[in-house]
């Protein structure tokens, strides 16, 4: 019987609340919304209210999440440049620098970059922390670690009235400097929807912020009792910060050569400026009930990214994988290594089915 799972994020650390936290909240990426289980799929609602989610999927996907790799502590590469894809693009002179303010409800917000294809986009924007709940909420929230932000976004082409946001894998995250906050985002959709030759508007509708005690609290009971918890926003800004981007959508492309593969098969991979999407097929153990858990490890140039969000397929024997990764069609010298391992109960890897290598060039 055919077994699909869409959107499993493994990434992030040890820490077991900092797992849970990632699969409330996040990016791009199912852990953003309201999770609920419908028969195989995992479906998500990226306009929450609150944080709800039952206790026993939780405790399933902690099995899967608590895998480490270089790459999974909180990287210290802060803004969206942190990003391999839109670093080559910055390497390469493209601009992507906005000075653009913003004023809603007492609140002024800065867009400081900004940058799309047809399928991902990324910004940076901060503002002035002068607000003492914020602050000791941040603390608590830093002192666990934890980097993310939750934010309700909006993306508007040519100033019409539809909102295509949504429908994609995100990460927001955040850092303190003195008396400036600064968050990110990087938001990747599952196809293309950013039109060529778009003139984008991009809307934060609201921020907020949940207090870490209270979070932690919740969580611990929730999991003791496997049972579902919802903790309310501390804080919120709300409002329409509204910024018209000046940059299009980059239109570069490339298509990149396997370099080798080994027990991989069917291997398709597009480039944009931003990212490489990839489809591949490995050959898998056929199992009659329960959940067939995989790893997929990346490497850039011999050194390990961390962990990309992808979903697959199992079908009779074989296993369809589609995920993206952060190789931009402008970089013509790296060297992507994937590689596809069977995972135990435990999330961890086991034995290998397969690798592959991608260069652009």
């Amino acid at each position: 019987m055919s077994k699909k799972i869409e959107k499993i994020m493994k990434r992030e650390r040890k820490i077991p609340t900092e797992v849970m936290e990632k699969l409330v909240y996040n990016q791009e990426k199912f852990l953003t919304g309201e999770i609920e289980q419908n028969k195989k799929n995992f479906k998500m609602n990226t306009r929450k209210k609150g944080i709800t989610i039952l206790g026993i999927v939780a405790a399933l996907l902690f099995l899967v999440l608590i895998q480490t790799s270089i790459g999974d502590a909180i990287e210290q590469i802060f803004g969206i440049s942190k990003d391999s894809g839109v670093a080559t693009v910055e390497n390469n002179m493209i601009p992507m620098e906005l000075d653009l303010i913003s004023s809603q409800n007492g609140r002024e917000i800065k867009l400081t970059k900004f940058v799309s294809t047809k399928q991902k986009f990324a910004f940076d924007y901060q503002f002035k922390l002068d607000d003492e709940q914020l602050k000791i909420l941040l603390e608590k929230q830093i002192s666990t670690n934890s980097n993310f932000q939750d934010i309700d976004l909006g993306l508007f082409i040519n100033e019409g009235t539809e909102d295509i946001f949504g429908g994609g894998d995100q990460e927001s995250t955040f850092y303190v400097e003195g008396d400036t906050f600064y968050g990110s985002v990087i938001f990747t959709y599952t196809k293309e929807k950013i039109p060529e030759n778009a003139d984008l508007t991009l809307h934060i509708y609201k921020l907020a912020w949940q207090n870490r005690d209270e979070y932690d609290a919740a969580l611990n009971k929730a999991i003791e009792t496997n049972s579902s918890f919802n903790v309310p926003w501390a804080l919120q800004y709300e409002g329409d910060w509204s910024f018209t981007v000046a940059y299009e959508p980059l239109t570069q492309t490339a298509e990149p050569r396997i370099i080798q593969a080994n027990n991989i098969s069917d291997i398709n991979a597009e480039s944009d400026a931003l990212q490489t999407n990839v489809e591949f097929v490995a050959p898998t153990e056929v199992v009659s009930e329960g959940l067939k858990l995989y790893t997929i490890e990346v490497y850039k140039n011999g050194v390990q990214l961390k962990i990309p969000s992808y979903s697959y397929e199992d079908n009779n024997g074989t296993t369809k994988f589609s995920m993206s990764i952060d190789l931009s069609a402008l970089d013509k010298a790296s060297v992507y290594k994937i590689i596809v391992s069977n995972a135990d109960d435990s999330g961890h890897k086991t034995d290998e089915i397969g690798t592959f290598e991608l260069q652009n060039g």
